[in-house]
């Protein structure tokens, strides 16, 4: 069952790119990363424990910096739901029924904004700065059995 669950964005990308797809993260993106996921870090009550990617070449370097950073144990997984066009709603019934506790997801916008505020219709997300990320922490509606966010927190990069 799903207790918290991370939504970053990629840092910032290179402005020069031959495709999207292989578009490469800046230098100032790396030091974003890193920043954020020493905040995370420092957020000594939660801490993820496993990491879903987009497969572009800009999440995939976030996600090194933050698995670093976090000193994750668990290898992460490059996911195919998390380019930035895939469609929010799946991947959230996805996740709804995974067995995951403590994800963190390196994904892109639009589909971090639109993800976030599927999971939580009260959190109000236009759009994420680069390597922006929120936290959400869930319990299970015994009754309803639905998830209900019961907590919410955002890591901005300085």
């Amino acid at each position: 069952m799903l207790k918290s669950l991370w939504i970053m964005r990629h840092g910032l990308a290179e402005s020069q790119f031959e495709s999207d797809f292989s578009r490469a993260l800046s230098s100032v993106g790396a030091i974003q990363a890193k920043n954020v996921a020493s905040q995370i870090k420092q957020d000594s009550e939660l801490q993820p424990i496993n990491m879903l990617v987009s497969p572009f070449a800009r999440t995939q370097s976030t996600a090194e910096i933050v698995h670093s950073t976090l000193s994750m144990k668990q290898a992460f997984e490059t996911e195919e739901m998390l380019v930035h066009f895939g469609d929010h709603r799946i991947l959230g019934e996805f996740l709804k029924s995974c067995n995951f506790e403590y994800l963190i997801l390196i994904s892109h916008m639009p589909i971090v904004a639109y993800l976030c505020h599927y999971l939580c219709d009260n959190i109000e997300m236009n759009g994420f700065e680069t390597a922006q990320a929120v936290r959400l922490d869930f319990i299970l509606n015994s009754s309803t059995n639905n998830y209900q966010v019961t907590h919410t927190k955002t890591y901005l990069p300085h």
